[in-house]
């Protein structure tokens, strides 16, 4: 569960006259301080996420006690912690007085007090205990079943993901309740961008979004939200795949075109990927059969290590066309496909229009046996 929110003073002309003066971004301060019981004589860190990397803050503490203060654009999370990080405090941090009252051996149940989002966050939080507890049963049961060689494991599995596809819709219902009810809560975007911004789920983003206020809308998480959504759009079903060309495994390189006329799946991958070396077998059956009825398959590759990708192309049978520019996550045609995670796969028709997004399974088969058939 997966970045938050803003009050940011936007810069706004001002006209006089003839003359216009543009106003600075404002910022606004925060003062956090509480105490740790049970800490003497030891340091106490306060690091944010700036988009790049973490700025850290930290202070000696000799009686538990802190206090930190900074300038911040928009609310955001902090986390608080010491030094080896067993745990940590989230602290949904906006401008004003904060306070923390944690126990050295239980920071991560820190009361934190003067924060209407945190405040917000624990109701939602609370409210997700029953979903949490489905999909934690179903954990549990999985890792049993993976333990200890039982004779109904097949059974115990199959029940296993009945309840978390159950704890997943208990989620889902919680998170609809509160963004709906609390359209102007600073942490309805954030459940959004933390939950539903990922392949698959961009129908339930684009719903929730609309639900939001204006001002959460407008809050650092709104826009990451909105900024997703826009991506999303662009490789929508129905829309044109984007074109792109970029070398194959010989070095050779490869563009998208050369396979109008076909029926293709651009399949986003990696060999460190397990998800996608699950699913492999099943591209591969649908390949198999179909790769004589006009189909091609573009497997594209998010590794930054050539000898990783071709071993997995040999160890996984993979016997279609690959391509990489071996950039990892900064994988060019990654990039124009909005791909956050992998795997993930788009069907083109014969003109290069996206007909299909995240085929697994049998899906695949099963929607190449109705082209087929046209």
């Amino acid at each position: 569960m997966k970045k938050i929110l803003l009050t940011m003073g936007i810069g706004m002309l001002a006209v006089s006259g003839l003359f216009a003066q543009k106003k600075a971004i404002t910022t606004d301060k925060y003062y956090i301080s509480g105490k740790i019981a049970g800490l003497k004589n030891e340091k106490v860190y306060l690091s944010s996420y700036n988009g790049k990397g973490f700025d850290i803050d930290s202070l000696v503490s000799t009686d538990g006690t802190f206090q930190f203060q900074g300038e911040i654009k928009h609310p955001l999370i902090y986390n608080l912690y010491l030094v080896p990080k067993k745990e940590s405090a989230r602290i949904f941090v906006q401008s004003g007085k904060i306070t923390v009252m944690a126990s050295k051996d239980s920071i991560s149940k820190a009361i934190v007090k003067g924060s209407k989002m945190h405040d917000d966050w624990l109701i939602h939080r609370k409210q997700m205990d029953g979903a949490h507890a489905l999909m934690g049963k179903a954990d549990k049961m999985f890792w049993e079943t993976r333990q200890t060689k039982m004779p109904d494991s097949v059974a115990i599995r199959e029940k296993a993901s009945k309840l978390f596809r159950q704890g997943e819709s208990y989620a889902d219902s919680v998170c609809k309740q509160f963004i709906s009810t609390r359209p102007t809560s600073l942490i309805s975007p954030f459940i959004i961008y933390s939950y539903f911004t990922r392949p698959g789920s961009e129908e339930k983003a684009k719903e929730y979004f609309s639900y939001l206020a204006k001002n959460a809308q407008e809050s650092y998480y709104g826009k990451e939200v909105k900024f997703f959504l826009d991506k999303a759009a662009k490789v929508d079903v129905g829309r044109m795949a984007p074109v792109f060309t970029m070398a194959d495994s010989s070095g050779k390189a490869f563009n998208l075109t050369s396979l109008k006329g076909k029926y293709v799946l651009v399949d986003f991958w990696a060999s460190w990927c397990g998800p996608c070396r699950k699913e492999n077998p099943n591209v591969v059956k649908a390949y198999n059969q179909y790769r004589d009825k006009n189909f091609e398959i573009v497997g594209v590759s998010l590794d930054d290590k050539k000898a990783n990708w071709m071993k997995a192309i040999e160890a996984d049978k993979l016997t279609w066309i690959h391509v990489s520019d071996l950039k990892g996550w900064q994988n060019e045609a990654a990039k124009l496909y909005a791909v956050a995670a992998v795997p993930m796969n788009f069907l083109l028709d014969k003109n290069g229009k996206i007909i299909a997004k995240n085929l697994r399974g049998e899906d695949l088969e099963k929607k190449l046996a109705e082209l087929v058939k046209e």
